[in-house]
């Protein structure tokens, strides 16, 4: 496992380009990313930061960090975590309804109820794909990436067991039309339908290209120049 180094341009640079590049980021979010002691949260050690002393949140993080690099064949992001053991926290440190919140290829925020390992390595999953990516990570259909993070998280909530078959919780059929759905506004409010959606075309999508290998090339060719829709 990489050692966490945080090299003071490289955090600032980041903070700037979330800033910048994030379409809606609450200030609270990026002065937390910055001084997470600032809004109550102390050092555990390894970049990861809690509201509460507790171990088991740093066996949270090692466990879904240990996911990562069990997919990828190893682990190239670095991101300082923040965690919540109250509301109170995770409000104050700009975070809404969701469970967890990735930041770029930075940080993240787990709330009360996200302070789990699916939610951790759902949200590492994320920073993990766009650190791979770099500059082309918005190119990546949302479908796939939230699909993807849901794969390597192993979530049983949209996928069924790891049993060698068919892991899709509906038919494949109902589930390809998320493909071409414009993710920001698929779906009910408050429902997470889309995410069972896409785990199941992402699924195929990954046996079909040979698993983990196929995810690698497709990053690869894309930091080529190739688009997603480009890609066999």
């Amino acid at each position: 496992m990489p050692k966490r180094r945080w090299i003071i341009t490289g955090l600032v640079a980041g903070l700037l380009g979330l800033a910048i590049g994030a379409t809606a980021v609450a200030a609270p979010s990026i002065a937390a990313i910055a001084c997470p002691q600032c809004y109550g949260l102390s050092s555990l050690g390894e970049g990861v930061y809690a509201e509460r002393d507790d171990d088991a949140y740093q066996r949270i993080v090692t466990t879904a960090e240990q996911r990562i690099s069990g997919f990828y064949g190893e682990r190239t992001s670095d991101a300082r975590v923040l965690i919540c053991a109250t509301e109170e926290c995770y409000q104050s440190i700009g975070g809404g309804g969701e469970k967890g919140q990735a930041f770029g290829r930075w940080a993240l925020r787990l709330s009360p109820d996200g302070a789990n390992e699916t939610i951790a390595t759902h949200e590492l999953a994320h920073i993990e794909l766009h650190k791979r990516l770099g500059s082309v990570y918005e190119s990546v259909p949302d479908w796939f990436d939230e699909g993807l993070a849901v794969l390597i998280s192993d979530d049983a909530r949209y996928l069924d067991p790891a049993n060698g078959g068919n892991r899709c919780r509906v038919p494949y059929e109902e589930a390809a039309p998320i493909v071409d759905a414009d993710w920001a506004t698929f779906g009910d409010a408050g429902s997470d339908r889309k995410y069972l959606l896409a785990a199941c075309v992402v699924t195929h999508w990954v046996d079909e290209h040979g698993g983990a290998a196929g995810v690698l090339t497709m990053i690869s060719d894309m930091r080529a120049g190739k688009k997603f829709s480009e890609l066999q």
